[in-house]
């Protein structure tokens, strides 16, 4: 089946669903590359690249992750699935992601030494842990976005499933403890077509200048 093409972005966004139900038909790994590509090229903070994907497609699996997604069959009803996740470790690389950015002249030389010492500088504390997992999730969002849309311009269809019990998947997936599930990613071919949800208005959601100006 082919996928749409030449989407631009504007129409991608207004274009996608949050899909529940899929067609049975195999999804190419042609396809699943081009989903991947897009999460690879997705920003980071520093650079840092702390997502990490694991595609599923074996039926059995898809199923246990179903049950544990507390029976969402849309989960297992996908012909394939992106565990989406965020390695915590990634920030470790930070001095190596630094050069990186220096060379390729985004960053001034500078920036390491103001930068790197200040990171390690009394180790790890529950405070910087705690933020660099905030930015691993938040980097990673971006990259499923990307895959998200996509995966629209490609005439797929795919859902943000984040209920799911994590210790179970991360049993299922044999996922190391410094590996955070973010989202489960199913993927395939719509069999629906549902409207838009209700979305607010700018008015509603958009400030100027200060929190609650208009």
């Amino acid at each position: 089946m082919e996928g749409l093409k030449n989407m631009d972005v504007r129409e991608a966004i207004q274009k996608r669903r949050s899909i529940r139900r899929f067609k049975p038909d195999t999804v190419s790994d042609e396809l699943i590359q081009q989903i991947l590509e897009s999460a690879r090229l997705a920003p980071s903070g520093s650079n840092t690249q702390p997502w990490r994907f694991i595609v599923i497609k074996d039926a059995e699996t898809r199923q246990k992750l179903q049950t544990a997604s507390y029976n969402q069959r849309h989960v297992g009803q996908a012909p394939v699935i992106i565990a989406c996740c965020a390695d915590i470790k990634a920030f470790g690389e930070f001095p190596e992601r630094i050069d990186e950015l220096i060379a390729a002249g985004a960053l001034p030389a500078k920036t390491r030494e103001v930068f790197v010492p200040s990171l390690k500088k009394g180790g790890m504390s529950a405070d910087i842990k705690w933020h660099l997992l905030i930015a691993a999730t938040g980097n990673t969002d971006i990259a499923i976005e990307h895959m998200v849309l996509q995966a629209v311009e490609l005439g797929l269809g795919t859902c943000w499933v984040r209920w799911f019990d994590d210790n179970k998947v991360k049993e299922i997936l044999e996922i190391p403890k410094n590996i955070e599930i973010i989202a489960l990613l199913p993927i395939g071919y719509p069999a629906e077509d549902p409207p838009q949800r209700p979305r607010f208005d700018l008015q509603k959601i958009v400030y100027y200048e200060k929190y609650g100006a208009s």
